[in-house]
């Protein structure tokens, strides 16, 4: 996701989402009050004012609730980032086999996992050790993170839904993709390779922020107006562009995998749904 942060380290709102049934007006701006006007009346507001202030009432604590999904996600990322470091120094002063046994659990690695060890599916999805990547993922995570846990359709429930099944999505694309590397590059071979981090997480919730405000507007270096859909959907262009690169470092099967499930979890759960 590193350059995913490069384009969007400056990402700003320049137009507001019109379409009340799936976004509030305060989407793209975490740090602005919520607006009445800008929510749907579908579900929480009749012609009665209390029932209407109750809606709103219930609209805040949803996204408060959505929030702390989100902070708890971040909370867990820097929580194990810090341990990895620990242990890396410990490593680095003649301890090593802690910070082995952590990347053995901890990260993803194709012949470990045709061995039997397939807790790392999920716990690889946690796991940074290098503060670019980290940064980058929280960074990324945290403003489109945030846009999500506003949307109206959105519930504690589908929000770490959609993060943790984006994250194992990805997990599995990675898994495949090195599987039939290997088959063609190096058949019979152990896999050296590991992979890491929230990057699968982080591109599901940005497919479901792009299908629910497919038209909110963003700014590419602060400079460059963009629909979301247009920013996600050239994501995954470069993504498989490079899929199979020798020399890339990312793991490009893992952003489409996550990327993937966002958009099925919308197709099966989330299109056509009322606020």
């Amino acid at each position: 996701m590193s350059s995913l942060l490069r384009l969007t380290r400056t990402l700003r709102s320049l137009r507001t989402p019109k379409c009340a049934n799936t976004i509030s007006s305060h989407f793209f701006s975490p740090s602005h009050k919520p607006s009445p006007l800008g929510l749907p009346s579908s579900r929480f507001y009749s012609r009665d004012v209390g029932s209407g202030a109750r809606g709103h009432i219930n609209y805040q604590a949803r996204e408060t609730a959505n929030r702390a999904v989100l902070y708890t996600l971040i909370g867990t990322n820097v929580a194990v980032y810090g341990y990895a470091m620990y242990l890396k120094q410990q490593a680095m002063q003649g301890y090593q086999l802690p910070f082995v046994k952590f990347l053995q659990k901890m990260t993803l690695n194709l012949s470990e996992f045709q061995n039997g060890s397939y807790l790392p599916i999920l716990t690889s999805t946690f796991t940074h050790i290098d503060i670019g990547h980290i940064f980058s993922n929280m960074f990324t995570g945290y403003f489109l993170g945030s846009f999500l846990a506003s949307a109206p359709t959105i519930t504690p429930l589908r929000y770490l839904t959609i993060a943790i099944g984006s994250g194992l999505a990805g997990s599995i694309g990675y898994l495949f993709n090195r599987y039939y590397r290997l088959q063609a590059e190096a058949p019979g071979t152990r896999d050296t390779t590991r992979g890491l981090g929230f990057s699968g997480s982080v591109m599901g919730i940005s497919s479901v922020a792009a299908c629910l405000a497919p038209k909110a507007r963003v700014a590419i270096w602060g400079i460059i107006p963009m629909p979301l859909w247009a920013l996600v959907t050239g994501y995954a262009v470069y993504d498989g562009y490079y899929l199979n690169s020798v020399e890339s470092r990312i793991g490009h099967a893992g952003h489409l995998g996550g990327l993937a499930f966002g958009l099925l979890y919308y197709v099966a759960r989330l299109r056509g749904l009322k606020c």
